[in-house]
């Protein structure tokens, strides 16, 4: 028997227009993938307007110590940092600090020094960037290298500054890590130059520090890029990376949990997560308003791209590691400035039943959070088992999921 919260509100289901019996069946197939040993453990929290109809937690944060998952677990959330990392682009762009269509050369001249004569690299853009079309490869060639010495986040951005461009900015569709750092890092130079982080000399500093302040104004409460010791306490510990055992493992080593990734790094609660995708949900707008513009807020759910998928052959050994070079490229990859758009085709994780309008985003430690802004309705699942495993996409587990929550509503 494994541990279990689940807490459905009849009062918010029936103010909501969701199906009691069907919204159950949906949490339980989470309850029934921790009790079959699918993931070790999980947070599944789904919102429609106002109300929190369900919150459940299950199974174990972190199986060696038997720590069960709960409302105060920090979860390893990945990549769904890159939505975060986005809204502080934004929050930049607002201000007229950066402008989404200008060269990055213009922000970062060591992307293409004088003499660099290697194609494309002065016409890759912040919007190129942001909806994974620069051309730039999910990770640096030397991203192992850099991690088995415990490099410092710097040294990071220093390897991006220097990767290879490997098509025509806004040709295809390349997830890329790196293209979020040095997105960061754009913030960040922006930020010091303005006068926005006094005493601040490191770019990601400054971007670290105006991000959090930003998600706490934005109602999340509780969040870390390089968790402390009493954080690392309540963190969940991912199994099946790949990398156990290694001093560098992705979510759980100390070194990992020390880097502050702006690509992936974010460490928070599962209502923290619900807190920021429903700042994009169009009845929230005009409180959202008053941290980013309502225009801003809006183009970073709307499909700016709808390009497809890069061919296998390209950046292939360079790939984010929830990458399946089995799988075929997708004809259309719609991407907001941040968030992924669902699009008329189903999705892993937005399954069939969702509008094309729906958003969101995925991470490696095997999470997820996405939104149907037509229905209100914002869906967070967090668990720590890493996606590599494939566990989301094997029996479709994560868009039955998502269907079945679709199936729910009134």
């Amino acid at each position: 028997m494994f541990d279990q919260m689940l807490d459905i509100d009849p009062v918010a289901i029936a103010s909501s227009g969701i199906n009691e019996n069907q919204l159950r069946r949906a949490t339980g197939m989470v309850a029934d993938w921790v009790g079959e040993g699918v993931v070790p453990g999980a947070a599944l929290l789904v919102a429609r307007g106002d109300n929190l109809v369900a919150e459940g937690y299950w199974g174990q944060a972190d199986a060696k110590s038997g720590r069960i998952a709960s409302t105060e677990t920090l979860w390893s959330i990945a990549s769904i940092t890159k939505p975060v990392t986005a809204a502080t682009v934004m929050a930049c762009v607002d201000r007229g600090l950066l402008r989404l269509d200008a060269p990055i050369v213009e922000s970062l001249p060591e992307f293409s020094p004088p003499g660099d004569v290697r194609p494309w690299r002065n016409e890759v853009t912040l919007r190129h960037l942001l909806t994974h079309t620069s051309g730039v490869a999910g990770f640096s060639r030397d991203n192992i290298a850099l991690r088995q010495r415990h490099a410092p986040i710097d040294d990071f951005i220093t390897s991006f500054l220097m990767e290879e461009v490997h098509f025509q900015p806004g040709r295809w569709h390349l997830y890329s890590s790196v293209g979020y750092g040095l997105a960061a890092e754009m913030a960040g130079r922006a930020l010091i130059a303005a006068g926005a982080a006094p005493g601040v000399i490191r770019s990601l500093e400054a971007h670290e520090s105006f991000t959090l302040d930003l998600l706490e104004k934005l109602g999340v409460a509780d969040a870390a890029f390089r968790p402390s010791e009493p954080e690392q306490a309540r963190s969940a510990w991912v199994e099946s990376t790949g990398q156990e055992g290694l001093d560098w493992e992705i979510g759980n080593s100390r070194y990992y949990r020390s880097l502050g990734m702006p690509w992936g790094g974010l460490f928070t609660r599962a209502r923290d997560v619900l807190a920021f995708i429903q700042a994009f949900l169009p009845r929230r707008l005009r409180a959202s308003s008053r941290v980013l513009s309502q225009a801003a807020l809006q183009e970073m759910v709307r499909a700016q791209v709808a390009v497809p998928e890069a061919p296998v052959s390209v950046a292939a050994s360079q790939r984010d590691i929830t990458w399946d070079p089995n799988s075929e490229p997708r004809a259309s990859v719609p991407w907001g400035l941040g968030w992924e758009v669902k699009g008329n085709a189903a999705g892993d994780y937005f399954g069939e039943a969702a509008h094309d309008t729906s958003f969101g985003h995925f991470g490696a430690s095997g999470t997820i959070a996405w939104a149907d802004p037509e229905e209100d309705l914002a869906v967070v699942l967090l668990t720590n088992k890493a996606w590599a495993s494939r566990w989301p996409v094997r029996e479709r587990r994560l868009a039955r999921l998502a269907d079945a929550i679709m199936t729910a509503l009134d």
